[in-house]
């Protein structure tokens, strides 16, 4: 078959040159997504700045007691090891997976995972109770923000918000939307007085790598009562000095088991409008399970078929 023969283009003298010229500025000063190239350059470049090799220091301070009766509790102050990778860097798309390094236990462990969409419409929100609902916002909302996704250490979501990425006077930082969280897994376990995260977050880069603030209210949904104010500073600091091979093996050997398992969340948010989970089965949580299923002797593709029935297992189907 003859290829159609294509109209050639119109030569470029042929264009009056003020046209060209404005052609040209507009090329270079703007960006088919919406918004000046520049900025939304400099928003992905803060992104990917968050990868790479650190030591990290945790810091969760109770501020303010807010209901009459309630005490304040001790801070929580940890240090780790950790390597944030690029798992998908695409234009509207930068995903990025913690994993953490512990000394105390010497070994590795999947942590958080971060995943950054530009301008996205959908978000997931926490409603209490292992549940996350479906949100649609409108273009005008989101024109010019990132969202970030927050999964759990087991892939499952956690929390999403949105907003802008600002940079000026060499500081480049995001803040989201206040957003609904369950429980961080150091109060997991151990309290039982209250289930609702209402959280600020704040990514920021530093010289000597980024800092994640946190602004929370811990608050009993049945009620509504706020129990107290929290602040949270984690602090990355770039590291040149660990040895972090381990963490970079692990996560070489067992990226396309949690790449699957990441997809199987996703298809089951993507095909309702909830999502419900239940605590435990068997008698262990969810992420017992998917962490136990990487420790039997199998190939990826048998791991991910076991990952899928345990999922299943946990998912509560609503007719």
């Amino acid at each position: 078959m003859k290829q159609k023969q294509k109209q050639p283009l119109i030569p470029l003298l042929e264009v009056p040159r003020s046209i060209l010229l404005f052609l040209i500025f507009y090329a270079t000063c703007t960006f088919s997504l919406g918004q000046p190239l520049d900025k939304y350059q400099k928003d992905r470049e803060a992104i990917l700045a968050m990868a790479g090799d650190y030591e990290v220091d945790f810091q969760f301070i109770e501020t303010v007691a807010i209901d009459r009766d309630y005490k304040l509790k001790e801070p929580y102050l940890e240090d780790a090891a950790e390597v944030v990778f690029v798992v998908e860097n695409s234009p509207k798309k930068i995903v990025l997976q913690h994993v953490l390094w512990v000394e105390s236990y010497d070994r590795v462990v999947k942590h958080w995972k971060q995943e950054w969409r530009y301008e996205d419409q959908v978000m997931y929100e926490f409603a209490g109770d292992l549940t996350w609902q479906r949100r649609q916002l409108s273009k005008e909302e989101v024109k010019g923000t990132w969202s970030q996704k927050v999964s759990q250490v087991d892939d499952s979501p956690r929390y999403e918000s949105f907003g802008k990425w600002t940079h000026h006077g060499g500081l480049s930082s995001w803040q989201g939307n206040q957003t609904r969280r369950p429980l961080p897994r150091r109060e997991y376990t151990k309290r039982k007085d209250y289930d609702i995260f209402q959280a600020v977050n704040r990514h920021t880069l530093t010289p000597s790598g980024w800092v994640h603030e946190q602004d929370n209210y811990k608050q009993v949904s049945a009620s509504g009562k706020v129990l107290c104010r929290e602040v949270g500073l984690n602090q990355y600091y770039r590291s040149s000095e660990l040895d972090f091979s381990e963490v970079k093996k692990y996560w070489e050997m067992h990226s396309g088991y949690w790449s699957k398992v990441s997809g199987m969340w996703e298809q089951r948010l993507e095909a309702s409008d909830q999502l419900s989970l239940r605590k435990t089965s068997e008698g262990k949580p969810l992420f017992r399970h998917l962490f136990d299923i990487i420790g039997q002797k199998a190939k990826v593709g048998d791991h991910a078929a076991k990952a899928e029935e345990v999922i299943k297992r946990f998912v509560i189907v609503r007719d």
